[in-house]
């Protein structure tokens, strides 16, 4: 039997956005959500490509969205730079 990934990672369920410092949840993943994608993580070049080829080599498919000011905590609202580098990576499993 092959074990399974830990909470969160490549086979789990991913923690809530709320989870994540300085980040908030977005309407964006309601919706998303009802299409079978689940919110995995924000990242940045280089580790956002590892991850995204991580998924994929497990079968998932893998959608890349950019970061919204709306998920900006207060303190980060404005960074152009989180902005212009960041995604957020949603994955779900192919029919």
């Amino acid at each position: 039997m092959r074990p399974s990934a830990p909470e969160g990672g490549p086979g789990g369920e991913a923690s809530s956005a709320h989870d994540a410092p300085g980040l908030r949840a977005s309407a964006r993943d309601a919706a998303l959500a009802e299409e079978g994608w689940v919110r995995r993580f924000v990242g940045a070049p280089p580790r956002l490509q590892e991850m995204k080829e991580l998924y994929e080599s497990l079968g998932l498919e893998v959608r890349l969205e950019p970061l919204t000011e709306e998920e900006l905590a207060e303190e980060c609202a404005g960074c152009t730079l989180a902005l212009a580098l960041f995604r957020v990576l949603y994955t779900r499993r192919s029919p």
